[in-house]
């Protein structure tokens, strides 16, 4: 096993996550999902295995990410590529579309490989509807059940949001009706969507929330202390490397919520060392707060920015900022005092407390225990308070 801190972990890299994996599985039986997570929480791992032990679930899987389409013509043409080079599908489908209203928008097909297909088409006029739906057409016949992964379409449908041209928010509206119809059209086909952006909470903020009604939510969050354990004792063993409980333990209560991706990156330095200590795992931490490695966590940040837009990444802004100063949390009457100065009325000020914890909740900001409010990581905590929170009166 390999340490990796930088990308989607596959194969031997891949750790855990049996629970997590049993329950979307079972939830697939019968519905489309919604994963919920994170960024850096494993989200892609786990698609990707998922993707990997589909056969054994009943489902031929494909998986897209659709982070970089420019429009809806790219996001549909990258399920066609995606689909098309499938080993198992391509040359099937194909023949089944290839005399069809879609067959005929195709300019060139060429054999990629030793079964996928690469395709292109005549022009961007295409009907980008029309084609999605022709493609669903042609997967539902197939004898086998088709799952359609589709990684970050948050992200996706942000950009369609924050097109120019789109200033009644007209088009992302259509988009997701139109891709909530055909998970309902076409029962055969399962869908697992997945962000670390809630698309729960742009439908949310576009008051088209029965736009994913139709979805499950699942959530992915870090591993329990058991697992951490275990996650650590296999990377030390993988490099030699003697890891005695204190220094695990001490680890694990640095990094306070332990995503596999933080409990690595301690590790990457702690693996330095000879005979590392929990001294070693304190000057881990130290490096990854300082201001070279502030990449690791200006996501979150940015992350508010494009979920909520403006003013309510302002907002919500202001109520972390406290709760950053504050190792044991702050109550949530601190938090509209926060907003005071914003939002004169307090019923309306009051409302948007509770819409702002929920997302920072649920995208894993915050967390509640004994009616106070704090970080849910402690790296996180630290990182707010000393890069983003202003300075507190008083202070140099």
């Amino acid at each position: 096993m390999q340490n990796v801190t930088g990308q989607v972990v596959e194969g031997d890299n891949f750790f855990d996550r049996t629970r997590e994996m049993a329950q979307l599985w079972r939830g697939l039986e019968t519905d489309n999902l919604l994963l919920l997570a994170p960024r850096r929480v494993g989200k892609t791992s786990v698609l990707r295995r998922m993707k990997a032990d589909a056969d054994a679930h009943g489902f031929t899987a494909v998986f897209v990410d659709v982070s970089d389409c420019a429009d809806e013509l790219r996001f549909v043409q990258r399920l066609y590529a995606a689909i098309l080079e499938h080993h198992g599908v391509g040359d099937r489908l194909w023949n089944g579309i290839k005399e069809s209203w879609l067959g005929k928008t195709v300019s060139r097909v060429k054999k990629a490989g030793g079964a996928g297909f690469s395709i292109e088409f005549e022009s961007d006029d295409i009907k980008w509807a029309r084609m999605g739906e022709e493609l669903a057409d042609a997967l539902e016949p197939l004898e086998w059940q088709t799952l359609i992964q589709v990684d970050e379409l948050p992200v996706f449908a942000l950009k369609l949001l924050n097109r120019p041209d789109d200033t009644d928010q007209g088009r992302i509206r259509e988009f997701l009706y139109w891709l909530r119809r055909l998970r309902l059209q076409y029962p055969k086909i399962r869908w697992m969507l997945a962000g670390s952006i809630g698309l729960d909470t742009v439908a949310s903020r576009l008051n088209i929330a029965d736009s994913i009604n139709d979805l499950r939510i699942e959530t992915l969050g870090a591993f329990d202390t058991p697992t951490a354990h275990a996650l650590l004792q296999r990377l030390a063993g993988a490099y030699g490397i003697e890891l005695d409980l204190a220094v695990r333990e001490h680890a694990i209560a640095r990094v306070g919520w332990p995503v596999p991706y933080y409990l690595q990156l301690i590790f990457d330095k702690l693996r330095e060392c000879q005979e590392p200590g929990t001294e070693d795992v304190d000057r881990a931490v130290d490096t990854l707060l300082d201001p070279s490695h502030k990449g690791l966590f200006d996501y979150w940040r940015q992350r508010l920015r494009d979920e909520l837009g403006r003013p309510d990444a302002e907002y919500a802004a202001a109520l972390l900022h406290p709760a950053s100063r504050a190792a044991e949390g702050v109550r949530a009457a601190i938090f509209k005092l926060a907003l005071t100065g914003a939002i004169a009325d307090a019923g309306a000020r009051e409302d948007k407390v509770r819409f702002l914890l929920d997302v920072l909740q649920n995208d894993g900001y915050l967390v509640e225990e004994a009616g106070r409010w704090r970080f849910r990581s402690p790296l996180l905590r630290e990182y707010w308070r000393r890069r983003v929170a202003p300075p507190e009166a008083g202070d140099e």
